[in-house]
């Protein structure tokens, strides 16, 4: 949560970005947006955990990327970060980037333990980003 705060706040007040960064925070917020229709908002937590009630989704957004939700965060906050362009907010999106891939490690060591098949869904999609990784 630091992490989000210190990409969105404008330290300098200067936001000496470019229209085209805001543009890829709302490209993050409609991936997000998306993600939410194939998933519950239930099913999102802070924590890396599996709900007993809990399905693999592997279509929408999920059918190219295991953890799309994540890779919305990232985007917005990348977004904002170089729109508000000072090291605080790049230090908050490096804090950010660590988080996700640090719970996105915890949470597929998690899914392969309940749902057997996620080890042949890794195979077929990528982590965050379609066709890169």
């Amino acid at each position: 949560m630091s992490g989000i705060a210190l990409c969105c706040y404008p330290v300098g007040l200067q936001n000496a970005g470019s229209i085209y960064w805001l543009i890829l925070c709302a490209l993050g917020t409609i991936l997000g947006v998306l993600t939410l229709c194939y998933n519950k908002i239930g099913n999102f937590s802070v924590y890396p955990e599996v709900k007993n009630e809990a399905t693999l989704i592997t279509r929408g957004p999920y059918h190219y990327v295991r953890h799309p939700m994540y890779t919305s965060l990232i985007a917005m906050m990348i977004g904002i970060a170089l729109y508000n362009y000072h090291w605080l907010n790049a230090l908050g999106e490096v804090m950010v980037v660590g988080a996700v891939i640090n719970k996105a490690n915890r949470e597929e060591k998690l899914l392969l333990m309940r749902f057997p098949e996620y080890a042949n869904y890794q195979q077929k999609s990528q982590r965050f980003l379609p066709y890169i990784y």
